[in-house]
């Protein structure tokens, strides 16, 4: 896998690891909106997690011929409060301001709360 610390605001804070299958494969997609939910994932990643955290994009191949390709995001942070889970999805929907960091460090991220809105509605109408 490749890692990196990467550059900009708060991404040198963070290790940043990509894990790719050992042959290509194909996805199907509007690609505007592929880059969409992967900037949106990221930044969520990044935003939310504190300095030192881990963030791994993975590409898993189909598991039949045919079948859908993976692509996840996971960090190794503290994780999304059990209370908050069933509305992350939901438009407008804010994570705890005393968990999150802003680019000067402090609590204020500028989010809007509509990333994981628009990365669900992506998937849905991509059939994921």
């Amino acid at each position: 896998p490749a890692t990196g610390s990467g550059t900009g605001s708060g991404a040198a804070r963070h290790r940043w690891r990509l894990e790719l299958p050992a042959e290509p494969v194909t996805v199907r997609a509007d690609s505007a909106r592929l880059q969409q939910v992967l900037v949106n994932l990221l930044a969520n990643a990044r935003t939310h997690t504190p300095p030192g955290t881990t963030v791994t994009v993975s590409v898993r191949p189909p598991a039949r011929a045919g079948g859908p390709v993976a692509l996840e995001v996971r960090d190794d942070g503290p994780g999304i409060p059990a209370a908050l889970l069933p509305h992350v999805f939901e438009r407008f929907a804010r994570g705890d301001a005393s968990r999150t960091r802003g680019s000067d460090g402090g609590g204020a991220t500028g989010s809007t709360g509509l990333g994981l809105a628009i990365v669900q509605a992506v998937v849905t109408a991509h059939g994921g």
